[in-house]
């Protein structure tokens, strides 16, 4: 089949870039509206209005929302028969949670942990930390089963030490949780999964309704609509990032192979019809070639996977969201990308090492020609939750740093308080918080003195 949808685009500016970025970052308007009144609604009327979305979303007619609790039993029949059933999917599985563990536990040694310093003599500054008590999981379904994203989300969560985990996922076309995910709830230890999905499962999280408890946190990746609600609720309880729709963005000279750099494209576009997949090379040559890598994979994968392959979807994403961008002078390329600031960027250079340093902006960063994202996204370590839509400019990839929350300690005595008083009363006494001034003063009326 002939193609003719992918255009090279040779930017001389970099304004050029801060314009389409800017207009392809916004949340649509009527997917704010739409998860607004999703919100809203479940904020209301709890429970009733969960129950009126699972039916219309999730296709779950129910009458009390505890029937869309997974059960005990469901959990430990799933880990006793997954095993046998799909043995290298267990295998491969076990080896990502390996792995995870080993880079967040290497994480958790570097987090700073309690610490306090005596400034001068009579004063004590430090801080304490503690994890977040309750955490809701939404681990994305529908069209895909996403195991990894429950490893990805849980694993920093139970190092960190959360004492309560609730997992919300949207059920199957037959109302169930697939087993593959109940194995891995079930060796992870989590016990409280509902089969709701969307908007209305972030709102039920965020407030709580009659049947399922309010959380502290919300983390996982989601559909547009997912982050659209998470950034709503946001200030009610607290959020990871606003992780999706996914993206990457590849930087690319002489020595990339074109195939290897169309087919990472082609493996972010099909997540999401949404999803955005950026090339910025050096030269014009290997920006033709991948184009005709885009196209000649995509073909490959029609006829060597058939239906399972969802063209339709990727077609629509790359002719929605794939840049093809092409200039000759590497510094402007990498200030595209601190711009873009991407979810996934692979450095597919020949000194990628000293591109590195350059970088400030970007999520989760693969080096050299054979570390696609796809080892970040299974099996290498690394989380794959991720801040998308330029977010990577003030937040990070999912980690156990999410689950902590730090409280500030001090101490003074009467002689340190009594030696600072005149600068804490200037202070007050200038912004005009006369309480604050105040409650300086009345703590030296009567000389009272700590024994």
């Amino acid at each position: 089949m002939k193609y003719n949808f992918l255009k090279i685009e040779y930017p001389q500016d970099i304004k050029e870039i801060q314009s389409w970025i800017k207009k392809n970052r916004e949340i649509d308007s009527a997917v704010f509206k739409s998860a607004g009144k999703i919100v809203e609604n479940v904020k209301k009327n709890g429970d009733s209005a969960l129950i009126k979305y699972c039916k219309q979303f999730d296709g779950m007619e129910v009458s009390d929302i505890r029937e869309l609790a997974v059960n005990t039993s469901e959990l430990l029949k799933a880990f006793k028969d997954v095993p046998a059933e799909f043995p290298r999917l267990v295998r491969a599985l076990n080896e990502s949670y390996a792995n995870l563990m080993k880079f967040h536990k290497s994480q958790l040694k570097k987090e700073s942990g309690q610490w306090f310093i005596n400034p001068q003599k009579g004063a004590k500054l430090g801080q304490v930390i503690n994890p977040v008590e309750k955490v809701g999981l939404y681990i994305p379904g529908g069209r895909y089963l996403y195991p990894s994203s429950v490893l990805m989300s849980a694993v920093p969560a139970i190092l960190a030490g959360v004492k309560k985990i609730v997992v919300c996922t949207p059920p199957q076309k037959d109302g169930s949780v697939n087993d593959i995910l109940l194995y891995l709830f079930a060796k992870l230890e989590i016990n409280k999964v509902y089969r709701i999905g969307g908007a209305h499962a972030v709102a039920a999280l965020a407030y709580g309704t009659e049947s399922i408890e309010k959380v502290d946190k919300i983390v996982g990746p989601g559909n547009i609509y997912v982050t659209a609600a998470k950034k709503m609720v946001f200030g009610t309880v607290g959020i990871d990032s606003l992780a999706g729709p996914s993206e990457i963005t590849i930087i690319a000279d002489d020595q990339a192979d074109p195939s290897f750099v169309a087919a990472d494209l082609l493996s972010q576009s099909e997540h999401d019809t949404d999803a955005k997949s950026i090339l910025l090379a050096t030269n014009k040559k290997i920006a033709e070639n991948t184009v005709t890598e885009i196209y000649k994979q995509t073909d490959d994968l029609c006829r060597i996977y058939g239906s399972r392959f969802n063209s339709n979807l990727v077609y629509e994403s790359l002719k929605k969201n794939c840049r093809i961008i092409v200039n000759k002078d590497l510094n402007f390329l990498i200030e595209a990308c601190n711009i873009i600031a991407p979810e996934h960027l692979e450095l597919m250079l020949s000194d990628y090492w000293t591109v590195l340093k350059s970088i400030r902006n970007a999520g989760a960063i693969f080096l050299g020609s054979y570390t696609p994202v796809a080892a970040g996204d299974y099996i290498c370590g690394t989380n794959h939750v991720i801040p998308t839509g330029g977010n990577a400019k003030f937040s990070s990839p999912l980690g156990v740093y999410d689950f902590y929350k730090r409280s500030s300690v001090a101490y003074y005595s009467y002689d340190v308080l009594k030696k600072e008083k005149k600068h804490i009363e200037t202070l007050s006494d200038f912004e005009n918080l006369l309480a604050h001034n105040n409650s300086i003063k009345v703590r030296f009326k009567n000389n009272y003195k700590e024994s």
